[in-house]
């Protein structure tokens, strides 16, 4: 069986972007390692100038039986540069129906799974839809596509309905292979792109998360040895020198991000990484362990700015875990930081916006260029806490199709939102006068 595995297009293409900023397809790379009875062919669309076109001779060319594709995002999330991804799955649609009519279309991925019954009502040329993780599903699904009610979590169509077999668990990921990147053309993507999975599953309770419905509560770790592996080979096999852990939180379990920082010195892996961290329990210790392992760039997502905030969006952090870590990563030189926070969180107030508004402003005073901050919009999502709040304060209506991007914003508090916009506005007078000036004090 010939299997074409579709990683779905997010437009950079037709903006002018240049395909280095393409994040590599690593779920589909890990679903390839899982294909080993079949011929399987991966196509990321985002690495193409014409990607449609591209995609059209390659189908012309490998004929496949079966065409996946990889839905990772619904929209970006980001409604200052909002993009609504959705909409090139429908082109993509038309591209593979244009050229063969014989080939079943099975559609997967995170953001499939988030609305995987709106997907599959919206769209009657997706014949078939992997629920949540797919290395185990997908394999079980090629070998029974005349029947797949017998295999679980598979969406599927029958007599003009969408059906749905419920019943399967999530995978070992202890024991799944290792993603499978060879005739990925690795080489073409930017540094930092390509990701490399320690764990599956979160237990951490974020009002807005996907990552619990998607990859449940319970952490699923993979082997050090086995994590350090897939590193020694990105690094080998394919000359990265720069990557990115994906986890949710690479700091936990603690141990077992210490065990991979070791691993890597032990074996003296020259390579340079990023990852996400909690603030809780950060030691000056494990961050020059990490700093000596190769991170270069601690990732924090506080998201709030006040134990009010943090409490209301559900983080196990508190004021002083955020700046007891400011403190330590604040000395570390050679190490870049960002932080993610959202510009209106429930239980934002006044003396909350301005205490981030100085924090933001002490911080580049203090690091410079070597801090970042990213402030966003909370997306409504289906599955989370958020969505049950929103429902119930009436910022969103029980039938309101959440495919298409909704966001929370604090409504007593909506003026930050509007502040926090009007200071990117002048972003650049800020970093050339404002801080130079407080510098100079």
């Amino acid at each position: 069986m010939k299997v074409l595995l579709i990683q779905s297009y997010l437009g950079g293409a037709g903006k002018g972007e240049p395909p280095e900023r393409a994040i590599f397809p690593l779920s589909l790379a890990c679903l390839k390692a899982s294909l080993t009875q079949q011929e399987v062919v991966v196509f990321d669309t985002n690495i193409h100038q014409v990607p449609f076109e591209e995609l059209r001779r390659l189908l012309r060319q490998f004929a496949p039986d079966v065409v996946g594709i990889s839905i990772r995002n619904i929209d970006s999330t980001n409604k200052s540069e909002s993009v609504f991804y959705y909409a090139y799955i429908k082109e993509t649609l038309d591209v593979i129906k244009s050229v063969t009519t014989t080939a079943r279309v099975i559609a997967g991925g995170a953001g499939f799974s988030v609305f995987a019954r709106r997907i599959m009502q919206d769209e009657p040329r997706i014949d078939y839809g992997v629920f949540l993780e797919g290395e185990a599903t997908l394999p079980l699904l090629l070998d029974n596509l005349d029947d797949p009610s017998l295999v679980p979590n598979v969406f599927y169509r029958k007599d003009a309905q969408v059906y749905y077999s419920p019943g399967g668990a999530a995978p070992d990921f202890a024991t799944l292979p290792l993603p499978k990147r060879s005739g990925m053309a690795v080489e073409r993507y930017g540094e930092g792109t390509v990701g490399v999975e320690t764990k599956r599953g979160c237990h951490m309770g974020c009002l807005y998360c996907v990552y619990g419905f998607l990859n449940g509560k319970k952490m699923r770790l993979r082997p050090v040895r086995r994590v350090v592996d897939d590193i020694q080979s990105l690094v080998e096999d394919f000359g990265v020198k720069r990557f990115t852990f994906v986890d949710s939180i690479f700091n936990v379990p603690l141990k077992h991000a210490e065990d991979i920082c070791n691993e890597l010195l032990r074996r003296e892996i020259a390579v340079q990484w990023s990852a996400w961290f909690t603030e809780k329990n950060l030691t000056r210790q494990f961050i020059d362990l990490v700093v000596r392992a190769g991170c270069r760039n601690i990732i924090f997502s506080p998201d709030g700015f006040s134990d009010n905030c943090l409490r209301r969006l559900g983080k196990d952090i508190t004021m002083r875990d955020i700046l007891r870590a400011y403190g330590i990563v604040r000395g570390i030189d050679g190490v870049e930081v960002s932080y993610n926070f959202f510009k209106n969180p429930p239980g934002q107030s006044l003396d909350n916006f301005i205490a981030t508004v100085a924090f933001l402003i002490k911080a580049k005073a203090q690091m410079g260029s070597r801090v970042h901050f990213e402030f966003n919009t909370l997306r409504i999502e289906p599955h989370t806490r958020l969505y049950e709040m929103a429902l119930a304060q009436g910022v969103i209506k029980p039938n309101d199709d959440l495919l298409y991007p909704a966001y929370y914003s604090n409504p007593t508090t909506a003026y930050t939102e509007k502040a926090f916009n009007a200071l990117t506005g002048i972003k650049d007078t800020i970093n050339t006068k404002v801080i130079p000036l407080i510098k100079g004090r």
